[in-house]
Parts: C-alpha cells; structure tokens; sequence
C-alpha cells in the first residue's frame, strides 16, 4: 500500500480519477469535471489537499480533500463542499476493502493531514447502497444531522392517491394554463448551446428571489456552463407558447434521479399556477414511466420536498479534532453549522 498527498491536479492524479470514475456509484458531485467546476470558480487551489492511496499499483481510494480558513481555524473539507449534495470518497470497484485494512489506512490519512488543519469536517456523507459505497460512514464513527427527501418512483401511485387533493391542482393549473397557450413539456433539451442559455435563465430567476450574496455562494452561472457537456446532465423545461416559465438541471446516475437546480419565472400572473410544481410532477410522471427506482430532491429542507416524498436519506458528517484549537472550535460547532 501506497500513500500519497498531493497539492496539485497533475496529470497522474486525472488519470487516476479518471479511473475510479468507471464506478457505476461515482455520481456526479464526485467527478473530476465537477470538483474542477469547483476549483476553477475562485482562488481554490491553494487549498487542495487531496489524498490518494494505492493498491499493486493502481489507485484504491480518492480522498479529495480541500482546506478553508474560518477566522484564525483551518478546517479539513471535501472539495466541493458548499454547491454538492452528497460527497464522499472515491473507491476502486475491484477490490472489496474490509474494516481493518480501511482503519489502517485511515490512520495513515490522518497522519498526513493532522499538522494540515485544527479540524476534519466531512459532511453531507450517506450510506446508500445504490449510490455510493462510502467507506467512511461505513466504518468510521459518523453522526447523523439532517435527512434528504425522495420519491421511491416503485411507490409513486401510492403517492398520488395520497395527494389526490394537490394533483388535482395541479391538473387545473394546467388547464388554466394551457387556456391562455400552448403549454409544453419539455423532458430533454439536447442541444448543449440551449441548456446553457435555459441555465442562465434559471439561475437569474433564483437570483430574483434570493438574497445577493447567499445566490453567490449558491449557484454560478460559469460553473454549471462548465458541466453541461456531461451525457447524465439533464435540463427540463416547462414552456407557455414561445416562453419558458420552468427550469430544472437533473442529473440521472443508475436509474436514479437527481432534482439540482429547479426554478421558475417570477411573474404574478404566473406564479399563482405553480410552474415550478407543475414541471416538477411532470418529472415525476416521466422518470416513473422511464422505470426509474427514486426521484431524489437532494439537499435542503424545503417544504414542498417534504410534501411530495415517501423516502428519506440520512446524512452523515465525520467530525474529528487534531488539536486544541479544533476542540475550541467543536465546541462552538455543537451549536451551529459550519
């Protein structure tokens, strides 16, 4: 076994991501294209601190690790922290790595990291079999702090008889909508220049309704231009005549779907039909009739996401102490959110 930190994305360390990647698990957030997404947005790469181990010469696991200051501390993060939904380490598919021979490279890990930062702070993890195979909430000593929200698309007409009040709404939204035009579903825009301008309307519509500075820290019009390319990058659309009044950016990993970025158009005459909902229960429909297994909303607490599931995903956060300063520094986290 082989260890190595590295402070750089050289060439080797792309190959060898590259390679991990052919996990059918790996999703999206773990992608070298999207952690390069990440890292380009601002003055990132200083901050890498990325961990591979190596097993008879081939890349076992990826610890993509970055470092953040926050006041006089420095904390241990995934890449891509503030903008993935679920992070994690990537892992070689061959080989099934059992607990003691994870712990001792986990030892070897920290050994490496400890003189790097005052705390390791790895947060929204799962352990979901059928999308990831993260070792850390695995074998690791992980607490739970909050839940994602699904739709097992197995149970959906179990849903909708249970929802049969909304979608009756839902169905005279449509109606009223389809009086004043012609009122299209668009389930797969396919060409790359289109997305990229249907992203931009939609991140600008989420910057009507958002704060300046938190739509910032969000979303970024340039970073998600920047993964479009990828064939699992779905943009849906929702369109009144020639206008587009609903958006979303999925991605579709293993039968499984990925509800990113929704919006809709700020408009009062349109806003009282829920185009939003409406696009969203028109995916549904669709990735249900597509034989998808879950139709995942991903990070946040939103209350129309409670509204429509039937599933629910813990998340995990590994917290762990390298010196007084990171113990201060827990203790204040006991409190609030990173």
């Amino acid at each position: 076994m082989k260890i190595i930190l590295k402070r750089e994305i050289d060439e080797t360390l792309k190959k060898d991501w590259k390679f991990l990647e052919e996990n059918k698990n790996i999703l999206i957030f773990q992608k070298l294209s999207w952690n390069l997404s990440w890292l380009n947005e601002s003055d990132r790469y200083k901050n890498i601190s990325i961990i591979i181990v190596y097993e008879d010469k081939k890349p076992l696991i990826i610890f993509p690790f970055c470092i953040i200051k926050k006041l006089n501390f420095k904390i241990l993060r995934w890449i891509g922290y503030d903008m993935s939904d679920y992070l994690g380490p990537l892992t070689n598919a061959e080989y099934k790595i059992e607990k003691n021979f994870f712990n001792d490279i986990w030892r070897e890990v920290l050994k490496l990291v400890n003189n790097e930062c005052d705390l390791i702070y790895l947060d929204k993890q799962v352990n979901e079999s059928f999308f990831s195979n993260n070792l850390i909430t695995r074998y690791l000593n992980c607490k739970k702090y909050e839940q994602t929200y699904g739709t097992d698309l197995l149970k959906w007409r179990e849903v909708k008889k249970n929802k049969n009040k909304s979608l009756q709404k839902f169905r005279w939204a449509k109606k009223k909508l389809s009086e004043i035009g012609e009122l299209k579903f668009i389930e797969k825009v396919n060409d790359v220049n289109e997305k990229k301008k249907l992203i931009k309307k939609a991140l600008g519509w989420k910057k009507e309704k958002k704060n300046k500075l938190v739509f910032l820290k969000s979303f970024s019009e340039k970073f998600y231009s920047k993964i479009l390319d990828d064939k699992n990058i779905i943009v849906s659309a929702l369109k009144l005549n020639n206008d587009f009044i609903a958006i979303s950016l999925g991605y579709v990993n293993n039968l499984n779907y990925f509800y990113l970025v929704p919006a809709y158009k700020i408009e009062p005459n349109l806003i009282k039909y829920s185009p939003g909902k409406i696009l969203m229960i028109e995916l549904l429909e669709y990735f249900e009739n597509q034989n998808f297994k879950y139709f995942d909303f991903c990070d946040g607490q939103e209350s129309y996401k409670k509204n429509w599931t039937n599933s629910m995903i813990d998340m995990n956060l590994y917290i762990k102490t390298t010196n007084l300063s990171g113990l201060i520094l827990s203790l204040f986290l006991k409190t609030k959110k990173i």
